[in-house]
Protein backbone atom coordinates (compact mmCIF):
# COMPACT_ATOMS: atom_id res chain seq x y z
CA UNK A 1 0.00 0.00 0.00
CA UNK A 2 1.05 3.39 -0.89
CA UNK A 3 0.89 5.97 1.99
CA UNK A 4 -1.64 8.30 0.45
CA UNK A 5 -4.30 10.10 2.44
CA UNK A 6 -7.17 8.23 0.68
CA UNK A 7 -5.63 4.76 2.33
CA UNK A 8 -7.81 2.55 5.29
CA UNK A 9 -4.86 2.48 7.59
CA UNK A 10 -1.79 3.49 8.66
CA UNK A 11 0.85 1.58 6.03
CA UNK A 12 2.57 -0.74 8.73
CA UNK A 13 -0.97 -2.02 9.04
CA UNK A 14 -0.61 -3.53 5.60
CA UNK A 15 -3.12 -6.11 6.03
CA UNK A 16 -6.15 -4.00 6.05
CA UNK A 17 -7.85 -5.37 2.75
CA UNK A 18 -7.87 -8.78 3.83
CA UNK A 19 -9.03 -8.17 7.42
CA UNK A 20 -11.66 -6.23 5.80
CA UNK A 21 -12.76 -8.86 3.56
CA UNK A 22 -12.16 -11.83 6.47
CA UNK A 23 -14.78 -8.96 9.19
CA UNK A 24 -17.16 -8.66 6.13
CA UNK A 25 -17.56 -12.21 6.21
CA UNK A 26 -18.67 -12.65 9.25
CA UNK A 27 -20.99 -9.68 9.43
CA UNK A 28 -22.25 -11.35 6.65
CA UNK A 29 -22.61 -15.38 7.00
CA UNK A 30 -20.99 -15.84 10.24
CA UNK A 31 -18.07 -16.99 12.52
CA UNK A 32 -17.81 -19.93 10.88
CA UNK A 33 -17.25 -18.41 7.42
CA UNK A 34 -15.08 -15.61 8.22
CA UNK A 35 -12.79 -18.86 9.93
CA UNK A 36 -12.60 -20.57 6.89
CA UNK A 37 -11.83 -17.62 4.62
CA UNK A 38 -8.86 -16.55 6.92
CA UNK A 39 -7.91 -19.62 6.77
CA UNK A 40 -7.60 -19.45 2.66
CA UNK A 41 -5.75 -16.05 3.32
CA UNK A 42 -3.19 -17.16 5.60
CA UNK A 43 -2.55 -20.29 3.22
CA UNK A 44 -2.26 -18.15 -0.02
CA UNK A 45 -0.37 -15.46 2.04
CA UNK A 46 1.36 -16.50 4.78
CA UNK A 47 3.05 -13.52 5.74
CA UNK A 48 0.53 -12.08 8.35
CA UNK A 49 -0.17 -8.33 9.74
CA UNK A 50 -1.70 -6.74 12.84
CA UNK A 51 -5.04 -7.20 11.97
CA UNK A 52 -5.16 -10.74 10.80
CA UNK A 53 -2.79 -11.79 13.01
CA UNK A 54 -5.97 -10.34 15.85
CA UNK A 55 -8.57 -11.90 13.87
CA UNK A 56 -6.81 -15.03 13.51
CA UNK A 57 -6.29 -14.95 17.72
CA UNK A 58 -10.22 -14.23 18.10
CA UNK A 59 -11.33 -16.49 16.06
CA UNK A 60 -9.20 -19.18 17.68
CA UNK A 61 -10.51 -17.95 20.91
CA UNK A 62 -6.75 -17.24 22.37
CA UNK A 63 -5.96 -15.61 25.90
CA UNK A 64 -5.59 -11.98 25.06
CA UNK A 65 -6.22 -8.45 27.56
CA UNK A 66 -9.01 -7.90 29.82
CA UNK A 67 -10.05 -4.06 28.03
CA UNK A 68 -11.60 -1.55 30.47
CA UNK A 69 -13.33 1.01 28.73
CA UNK A 70 -13.77 4.52 30.26
CA UNK A 71 -17.29 5.42 29.33
CA UNK A 72 -16.89 8.98 29.87
CA UNK A 73 -18.71 10.10 26.57
CA UNK A 74 -21.31 7.29 26.37
CA UNK A 75 -23.98 9.86 28.79
CA UNK A 76 -23.70 11.64 25.49
CA UNK A 77 -25.79 10.62 22.61
CA UNK A 78 -24.78 12.41 19.95
CA UNK A 79 -21.62 14.26 18.61
CA UNK A 80 -18.47 12.87 16.85
CA UNK A 81 -17.34 11.14 19.63
CA UNK A 82 -20.08 9.37 19.86
CA UNK A 83 -20.81 7.91 16.95
CA UNK A 84 -17.12 6.67 16.84
CA UNK A 85 -18.16 4.69 20.13
CA UNK A 86 -21.31 3.31 18.09
CA UNK A 87 -19.39 2.33 15.27
CA UNK A 88 -16.66 0.19 18.00
CA UNK A 89 -19.39 -1.34 19.57
CA UNK A 90 -21.20 -2.27 17.00
CA UNK A 91 -18.59 -4.01 15.41
CA UNK A 92 -17.52 -5.76 19.26
CA UNK A 93 -21.20 -7.13 18.93
CA UNK A 94 -20.09 -9.83 15.85
CA UNK A 95 -20.56 -13.27 17.86
CA UNK A 96 -17.65 -14.83 19.48
CA UNK A 97 -15.10 -11.40 18.45
CA UNK A 98 -15.28 -10.62 22.69
CA UNK A 99 -15.07 -13.97 24.73
CA UNK A 100 -14.25 -14.60 28.08
CA UNK A 101 -10.65 -15.28 27.14
CA UNK A 102 -10.28 -11.75 25.55
CA UNK A 103 -13.18 -9.76 27.40
CA UNK A 104 -14.23 -6.04 27.33
CA UNK A 105 -15.84 -4.18 30.17
CA UNK A 106 -17.62 -0.47 30.16
CA UNK A 107 -17.44 1.83 32.83
CA UNK A 108 -21.07 2.82 32.90
CA UNK A 109 -21.56 6.59 33.84
CA UNK A 110 -25.02 6.74 32.83
CA UNK A 111 -24.88 5.30 29.24
CA UNK A 112 -27.02 7.38 27.04
CA UNK A 113 -25.93 4.02 24.07
CA UNK A 114 -28.23 1.57 23.54
CA UNK A 115 -25.03 -0.46 22.30
CA UNK A 116 -23.33 -0.35 25.72
CA UNK A 117 -26.34 -2.85 26.96
CA UNK A 118 -24.73 -5.78 25.08
CA UNK A 119 -21.50 -5.56 27.30
CA UNK A 120 -20.45 -6.40 31.10
CA UNK A 121 -20.92 -2.78 32.56
CA UNK A 122 -19.35 -1.70 35.99
CA UNK A 123 -20.78 1.14 38.18
CA UNK A 124 -18.63 4.64 37.86
CA UNK A 125 -19.92 8.19 38.74
CA UNK A 126 -21.30 10.20 36.17
CA UNK A 127 -19.55 13.59 35.55
CA UNK A 128 -19.65 16.28 33.05
CA UNK A 129 -16.80 15.17 30.25
CA UNK A 130 -16.10 18.46 29.69
CA UNK A 131 -15.59 19.42 33.26
CA UNK A 132 -11.78 18.90 33.69
CA UNK A 133 -11.47 19.07 37.04
CA UNK A 134 -14.43 16.01 37.26
CA UNK A 135 -12.53 14.00 35.17
CA UNK A 136 -9.34 14.44 36.80
CA UNK A 137 -10.96 13.57 40.25
CA UNK A 138 -11.76 10.13 38.20
CA UNK A 139 -8.38 8.94 38.29
CA UNK A 140 -8.63 6.87 41.96
CA UNK A 141 -12.29 5.33 41.02
CA UNK A 142 -10.66 4.03 37.46
CA UNK A 143 -7.86 2.61 39.32
CA UNK A 144 -10.29 0.79 41.95
CA UNK A 145 -12.51 -0.14 39.26
CA UNK A 146 -9.51 -1.76 36.95
CA UNK A 147 -8.20 -3.39 39.88
CA UNK A 148 -11.14 -5.23 41.11
CA UNK A 149 -12.01 -5.89 37.51
CA UNK A 150 -8.20 -7.33 36.63
CA UNK A 151 -8.07 -4.94 34.15
CA UNK A 152 -4.54 -5.30 32.06
CA UNK A 153 -5.49 -2.24 29.46
CA UNK A 154 -7.68 0.48 30.20
CA UNK A 155 -9.31 2.80 27.70
CA UNK A 156 -9.95 6.26 26.62
CA UNK A 157 -11.19 8.64 24.39
CA UNK A 158 -10.73 11.80 26.44
CA UNK A 159 -8.48 12.45 29.33
CA UNK A 160 -9.52 10.17 31.40
CA UNK A 161 -6.55 7.83 33.01
CA UNK A 162 -5.87 5.46 35.99
CA UNK A 163 -3.31 7.19 37.59
CA UNK A 164 -1.84 11.02 37.10
CA UNK A 165 1.68 9.80 37.82
CA UNK A 166 1.61 6.05 37.30
CA UNK A 167 -1.57 4.43 35.63
CA UNK A 168 -2.70 1.41 37.35
CA UNK A 169 -2.60 -0.73 34.35
CA UNK A 170 -1.52 0.11 30.49
CA UNK A 171 -3.28 2.71 28.65
CA UNK A 172 -4.69 2.83 25.26
CA UNK A 173 -5.86 6.43 23.89
CA UNK A 174 -7.87 6.62 21.26
CA UNK A 175 -7.02 9.68 19.70
CA UNK A 176 -10.03 11.88 17.42
CA UNK A 177 -7.54 15.26 16.64
CA UNK A 178 -5.23 17.32 18.35
CA UNK A 179 -7.24 20.45 17.75
CA UNK A 180 -6.71 21.67 22.08
CA UNK A 181 -2.93 21.09 21.27
CA UNK A 182 -3.60 23.94 18.82
CA UNK A 183 -5.76 26.27 20.14
CA UNK A 184 -4.03 29.19 22.11
CA UNK A 185 -7.47 29.58 24.27
CA UNK A 186 -6.98 26.56 25.78
CA UNK A 187 -6.89 26.76 29.37
CA UNK A 188 -3.53 25.19 31.01
CA UNK A 189 -4.86 22.81 33.39
CA UNK A 190 -6.85 21.29 30.49
CA UNK A 191 -3.68 21.35 28.00
CA UNK A 192 -1.89 19.58 30.89
CA UNK A 193 -4.42 17.36 31.46
CA UNK A 194 -4.56 16.05 28.25
CA UNK A 195 -0.46 16.07 27.80
CA UNK A 196 -0.45 13.92 30.72
CA UNK A 197 -3.25 11.47 29.64
CA UNK A 198 -1.06 11.31 25.70
CA UNK A 199 2.22 10.92 27.72
CA UNK A 200 0.27 8.20 30.38
CA UNK A 201 -0.91 5.97 27.10
CA UNK A 202 1.01 3.31 26.00
CA UNK A 203 -0.36 2.80 22.71
CA UNK A 204 -2.27 4.88 20.21
CA UNK A 205 -5.40 4.67 17.69
CA UNK A 206 -6.25 8.23 15.98
CA UNK A 207 -9.09 8.47 13.21
CA UNK A 208 -6.56 10.17 10.40
CA UNK A 209 -3.19 10.25 9.49
CA UNK A 210 -3.07 14.05 10.12
CA UNK A 211 -4.06 13.32 13.62
CA UNK A 212 -1.13 10.42 13.90
CA UNK A 213 1.16 13.15 12.37
CA UNK A 214 -0.11 15.59 14.98
CA UNK A 215 0.86 13.41 17.92
CA UNK A 216 3.87 12.33 16.76
CA UNK A 217 4.93 15.79 16.80
CA UNK A 218 3.44 16.75 19.95
CA UNK A 219 5.28 13.85 21.89
CA UNK A 220 8.10 12.48 19.59
CA UNK A 221 9.84 11.01 22.66
CA UNK A 222 7.27 8.87 23.66
CA UNK A 223 5.78 7.56 20.57
CA UNK A 224 6.81 5.97 17.67
CA UNK A 225 4.74 5.36 14.53
CA UNK A 226 1.28 6.29 15.22
CA UNK A 227 -1.50 3.55 14.02
CA UNK A 228 -4.45 5.47 12.25
CA UNK A 229 -7.78 4.11 10.55
CA UNK A 230 -10.39 5.76 8.81
CA UNK A 231 -13.87 5.44 9.67
CA UNK A 232 -16.84 4.68 7.44
CA UNK A 233 -20.69 5.37 7.45
CA UNK A 234 -22.91 3.20 9.33
CA UNK A 235 -25.18 1.31 7.21
CA UNK A 236 -28.00 2.94 7.58
CA UNK A 237 -26.89 6.33 5.46
CA UNK A 238 -26.51 3.82 2.24
CA UNK A 239 -29.52 1.70 2.80
CA UNK A 240 -32.15 4.33 3.85
CA UNK A 241 -32.35 5.96 0.50
CA UNK A 242 -33.94 2.97 -0.91
CA UNK A 243 -36.24 1.66 1.53
CA UNK A 244 -39.92 1.41 1.74
CA UNK A 245 -41.36 4.64 3.18
CA UNK A 246 -38.18 6.67 1.90
CA UNK A 247 -40.54 9.49 0.29
CA UNK A 248 -43.29 9.48 2.70
CA UNK A 249 -40.65 10.02 5.81
CA UNK A 250 -38.63 12.76 3.59
CA UNK A 251 -42.68 14.77 3.40
CA UNK A 252 -43.03 14.33 6.72
CA UNK A 253 -39.32 16.08 7.14
CA UNK A 254 -40.50 18.85 4.97
CA UNK A 255 -43.71 19.76 7.10
CA UNK A 256 -41.71 19.21 10.54
CA UNK A 257 -39.05 21.19 9.72
CA UNK A 258 -40.58 23.58 7.88
CA UNK A 259 -38.39 22.86 4.47
CA UNK A 260 -39.82 24.62 1.35
CA UNK A 261 -37.23 24.69 -1.85
CA UNK A 262 -33.77 24.33 -1.70
CA UNK A 263 -31.33 23.89 1.49
CA UNK A 264 -27.81 23.68 2.51
CA UNK A 265 -27.49 21.24 5.32
CA UNK A 266 -24.62 22.56 8.06
CA UNK A 267 -23.93 19.27 10.48
CA UNK A 268 -22.39 19.66 13.82
CA UNK A 269 -22.16 23.08 14.03
CA UNK A 270 -20.77 25.49 16.67
CA UNK A 271 -20.59 28.85 17.70
CA UNK A 272 -19.52 31.91 15.47
CA UNK A 273 -16.14 32.11 15.44
CA UNK A 274 -14.56 28.66 16.78
CA UNK A 275 -13.28 25.93 14.33
CA UNK A 276 -15.98 24.82 12.78
CA UNK A 277 -16.45 28.09 11.46
CA UNK A 278 -20.61 28.25 10.66
CA UNK A 279 -20.21 31.88 9.74
CA UNK A 280 -18.26 30.98 6.12
CA UNK A 281 -21.22 29.16 5.13
CA UNK A 282 -23.20 32.10 6.12
CA UNK A 283 -21.54 34.28 4.49
CA UNK A 284 -21.66 32.77 1.12
CA UNK A 285 -25.28 31.86 1.21
CA UNK A 286 -25.75 36.33 1.86
CA UNK A 287 -24.78 36.49 -1.85
CA UNK A 288 -28.27 37.66 -3.65
CA UNK A 289 -28.16 35.05 -6.13
CA UNK A 290 -28.81 32.78 -3.49
CA UNK A 291 -31.72 34.15 -1.83
CA UNK A 292 -34.07 31.62 -2.40
CA UNK A 293 -31.28 28.71 -0.35
CA UNK A 294 -32.68 28.38 2.76
CA UNK A 295 -29.66 26.57 5.94
CA UNK A 296 -30.79 24.28 7.86
CA UNK A 297 -28.29 23.40 11.08
CA UNK A 298 -28.28 20.07 13.07
CA UNK A 299 -26.24 18.74 15.95
CA UNK A 300 -26.12 20.23 19.69
CA UNK A 301 -27.46 23.57 20.44
CA UNK A 302 -28.47 24.21 16.94
CA UNK A 303 -31.40 26.72 17.60
CA UNK A 304 -29.03 28.62 19.46
CA UNK A 305 -27.06 28.51 16.35
CA UNK A 306 -29.63 29.91 14.23
CA UNK A 307 -30.00 32.81 16.27
CA UNK A 308 -26.30 33.51 16.14
CA UNK A 309 -25.91 33.32 12.81
CA UNK A 310 -29.51 35.72 11.82
CA UNK A 311 -27.93 38.56 14.24
CA UNK A 312 -24.84 38.20 12.28
CA UNK A 313 -26.20 38.07 9.42
CA UNK A 314 -29.25 40.05 8.44
CA UNK A 315 -30.16 38.75 5.35
CA UNK A 316 -30.39 35.72 6.39
CA UNK A 317 -33.19 35.88 8.64
CA UNK A 318 -36.38 33.05 8.56
CA UNK A 319 -33.92 31.41 6.16
CA UNK A 320 -31.66 29.90 8.94
CA UNK A 321 -33.82 27.07 10.55
CA UNK A 322 -33.08 23.94 13.31
CA UNK A 323 -33.70 20.15 13.35
CA UNK A 324 -32.86 17.60 15.66
CA UNK A 325 -32.14 14.47 13.42
CA UNK A 326 -32.43 10.28 13.88
CA UNK A 327 -29.66 9.00 11.85
CA UNK A 328 -32.44 7.75 8.96
CA UNK A 329 -33.77 11.19 8.86
CA UNK A 330 -30.25 12.55 8.53
CA UNK A 331 -29.54 10.42 5.59
CA UNK A 332 -32.77 11.21 4.05
CA UNK A 333 -32.11 14.95 4.00
CA UNK A 334 -28.04 14.34 3.11
CA UNK A 335 -29.51 12.39 -0.23
CA UNK A 336 -31.68 16.11 -0.51
CA UNK A 337 -29.82 19.01 0.38
CA UNK A 338 -28.93 20.77 -2.00
CA UNK A 339 -24.91 20.31 -0.46
CA UNK A 340 -23.70 18.92 2.47
CA UNK A 341 -21.23 21.65 3.47
CA UNK A 342 -18.43 21.30 6.16
CA UNK A 343 -16.46 24.53 6.17
CA UNK A 344 -14.19 23.56 9.16
CA UNK A 345 -10.86 25.34 9.52
CA UNK A 346 -9.53 21.84 11.06
CA UNK A 347 -10.93 18.61 11.61
CA UNK A 348 -9.75 15.28 13.56
CA UNK A 349 -11.38 13.64 10.40
CA UNK A 350 -14.73 14.64 8.60
CA UNK A 351 -17.31 11.14 9.23
CA UNK A 352 -20.31 13.59 8.19
CA UNK A 353 -18.14 13.67 4.62
CA UNK A 354 -18.89 9.77 4.81
CA UNK A 355 -22.36 9.65 5.61
CA UNK A 356 -23.00 12.14 3.02
CA UNK A 357 -21.25 10.10 0.17
CA UNK A 358 -23.04 6.96 1.37
CA UNK A 359 -26.52 8.40 1.35
CA UNK A 360 -26.04 10.02 -2.01
CA UNK A 361 -25.67 13.62 -1.18
CA UNK A 362 -22.88 16.05 -2.58
CA UNK A 363 -20.44 16.84 -0.12
CA UNK A 364 -18.90 20.01 -0.37
CA UNK A 365 -15.37 20.67 1.94
CA UNK A 366 -13.41 23.52 3.53
CA UNK A 367 -10.13 22.56 2.27
CA UNK A 368 -8.24 21.90 5.61
CA UNK A 369 -6.56 19.22 7.58
CA UNK A 370 -8.98 16.05 8.23
CA UNK A 371 -11.31 17.19 5.36
CA UNK A 372 -9.35 16.33 2.78
CA UNK A 373 -8.49 12.78 4.15
CA UNK A 374 -12.21 12.62 4.83
CA UNK A 375 -13.05 13.64 1.11
CA UNK A 376 -10.18 12.37 -0.53
CA UNK A 377 -11.06 12.27 -4.64
CA UNK A 378 -14.58 12.18 -4.11
CA UNK A 379 -15.58 15.21 -3.18
CA UNK A 380 -15.33 18.93 -3.93
CA UNK A 381 -13.23 21.38 -1.94
CA UNK A 382 -13.01 25.32 -1.37
CA UNK A 383 -10.86 27.62 -0.08
CA UNK A 384 -11.66 29.31 2.82
CA UNK A 385 -10.15 32.50 1.94
CA UNK A 386 -13.10 33.75 0.01
CA UNK A 387 -16.76 32.78 0.52
CA UNK A 388 -17.46 33.76 -3.11
CA UNK A 389 -16.04 30.25 -3.79
CA UNK A 390 -18.60 28.58 -2.14
CA UNK A 391 -21.30 30.74 -3.03
CA UNK A 392 -20.45 29.78 -6.86
CA UNK A 393 -20.69 26.33 -6.15
CA UNK A 394 -23.94 26.22 -5.04
CA UNK A 395 -24.95 28.66 -7.49
CA UNK A 396 -23.92 25.96 -10.22
CA UNK A 397 -26.13 23.45 -8.07
CA UNK A 398 -29.38 25.08 -8.05
CA UNK A 399 -29.59 24.21 -12.24
CA UNK A 400 -30.98 20.53 -12.04
CA UNK A 401 -28.76 19.90 -14.84
CA UNK A 402 -25.53 20.89 -13.43
CA UNK A 403 -26.43 19.11 -9.99
CA UNK A 404 -27.27 15.98 -12.01
CA UNK A 405 -24.14 16.29 -14.36
CA UNK A 406 -22.08 16.65 -11.05
CA UNK A 407 -23.74 13.53 -9.48
CA UNK A 408 -22.76 11.13 -12.41
CA UNK A 409 -18.96 12.72 -12.71
CA UNK A 410 -18.54 11.59 -8.70
CA UNK A 411 -20.40 8.70 -8.75
CA UNK A 412 -17.39 6.12 -9.77
CA UNK A 413 -15.09 8.16 -7.47
CA UNK A 414 -17.77 7.83 -4.24
CA UNK A 415 -17.92 4.56 -4.82
CA UNK A 416 -14.47 3.68 -5.33
CA UNK A 417 -13.51 6.00 -1.99
CA UNK A 418 -16.74 4.20 0.10
CA UNK A 419 -15.20 1.04 -1.25
CA UNK A 420 -12.15 0.79 0.36
CA UNK A 421 -14.33 1.92 3.71
CA UNK A 422 -15.15 -1.24 6.24
CA UNK A 423 -17.32 -0.05 9.61
CA UNK A 424 -15.98 -2.88 11.47
CA UNK A 425 -12.18 -2.40 10.46
CA UNK A 426 -11.85 0.30 13.50
CA UNK A 427 -13.21 -1.98 16.00
CA UNK A 428 -10.83 -4.47 15.32
CA UNK A 429 -7.67 -2.20 14.77
CA UNK A 430 -8.69 -0.76 18.92
CA UNK A 431 -8.57 -4.29 20.14
CA UNK A 432 -5.24 -5.23 18.24
CA UNK A 433 -4.07 -2.28 19.59
CA UNK A 434 -4.96 -3.08 23.11
CA UNK A 435 -3.08 -6.74 22.94
CA UNK A 436 -0.27 -4.59 21.66
CA UNK A 437 -0.17 -2.42 25.13
CA UNK A 438 -0.59 -5.39 27.29
CA UNK A 439 2.49 -6.91 25.92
Amino acid sequence: MTKDSTNLVSSSFFDDQAASLVLQAWRLNGRDFAEELLADLLVASPEIGVLLGELRSRLDNEPGPRLLIAGLWFTRAHGGISRVWQQILSTWQLPGLISPEAPVALIDRDSHLSLTAAFPCLEGSLVDPLDPQAVSELCSENACIAHNWRADVFCSSWISSTGTVTPACSELALVHDCMPERSSALPSGLRNQRRCWLKGARRFLTVSSATANDLNQLLPSSVGTTEWCHLAPASVFAETSSAEGTETLWLRLQKRIGLRGPFVLLPATSAVGSYKNPEFVADALSHPSLASVVLLLCGIAADQRCRELESLFPSLRGRVLSSGLSDPELAVVYARALAVVIPSRIEGFGLPAIEAMAAGGIPLLADSRGLREAGGEAALRFSLRDPRELSAMLQMLLDPSSSEWLKRRLKPRVEQRLSRLNPDLFGLALLAQARQASC
